[in-house]
């Protein structure tokens, strides 16, 4: 498995351009909640790409256009991964229960565990 590990501000970064699926330095400065210095953006962008490389950026006229390299997936299931492994001594019941118990879990949400679960029992 590749190693994903972003920081907060890497991956607030990244989430921007997943849900834009392709953006400019500005239109992501844009959509971003908090304002952030261009430069500093553009920055964090070029090391996405050239070091992390979970971002691909073509030039389109005057400026680059950023892709994802890497789906949100991927990196969710390599962070969760990586929390099993450190915080929960590799037991997956151990983290989903961590993850239950600080949740408002709605009717849907039950509905969805207990597919998921018939579906694992399915294939046992």
């Amino acid at each position: 498995m590749k190693d994903y590990r972003l920081t907060p501000y890497e991956l607030e970064l990244l989430d921007v351009i997943w849900n834009l699926e392709e953006a400019s330095v500005q239109e992501v400065c844009d959509a971003l909640p908090r304002d952030l210095a261009y430069t500093t953006v553009m920055t964090t962008l070029s090391l996405l790409v050239q070091k992390k490389k979970v971002l691909e950026r073509v030039k389109r006229g005057r400026a680059y256009i950023y892709k994802p390299a890497i789906t949100r997936e991927e990196v969710s299931r390599f962070m969760l991964g990586q929390i099993k492994q450190v915080l929960h001594q590799d037991s997956l019941p151990s983290l989903m229960l961590n993850l239950l118990e600080n949740e408002e879990i709605s009717e849907d949400d039950i509905n969805a565990l207990k597919v998921a679960i018939r579906k694992l029992e399915d294939q046992q």
